[in-house]
């Protein structure tokens, strides 16, 4: 089995072109404190007068921090035939900000290189975007059902 194993990574190997160029690098950061990740690639560019490598970045960008995909579930899993009327509108303005942002990640995504795109694994696809959109008209067509809670005497 192993010895299986062994010839399989010998033939990709063989089948693998080699340009003998290093690939370009992309980097990643997030900053959690500002909410934004950034990214830059580097491309190696040889070595110096002084013999230290030299690589120059070929690509560079930020964007806000994706949306997580359980918010997306959480927000579209809630019974909203069970909800109150204040509660509702609280859903609603919920699925409204998150349906924002998943739009603006989506948009922001396809300007990204694939393969931050890729490291990202996000929730943030059109398919998020079209359920909260769902879950949004559906919460706005049980809010007129809802009675509005009476309230105290204004001052």
């Amino acid at each position: 089995m192993a010895s299986d194993d062994r010839d399989r990574a010998a033939a990709a190997r063989r089948r693998s072109p080699r340009t003998g160029a290093p690939r370009p690098r992309t980097e990643v950061y997030v900053n959690e404190l500002t909410g934004t990740m950034s990214w830059r690639t580097v491309r190696p560019g040889g070595t110096g007068r002084d013999g230290r490598p030299r690589a120059r970045v070929t690509a560079q960008g930020a964007a806000p921090l994706p949306t997580h995909p359980a918010a997306v579930r959480s927000a579209v899993s809630v019974p909203v035939e069970a909800l109150t009327a204040d509660q509702l509108q609280h859903h609603l303005a919920r699925v409204g900000a998150l349906r924002s942002h998943v739009a603006a990640d989506v948009a922001a995504g396809a300007r990204m290189p694939t393969s931050v795109a890729a490291r990202l694994r996000s929730g943030s696809t059109p398919a998020a975007a079209h359920a909260l959109t769902a879950e949004r008209s559906s919460a706005a067509r049980e809010l007129p059902r809802r009675p509005t809670a009476p309230r105290g005497p204004s001052r």
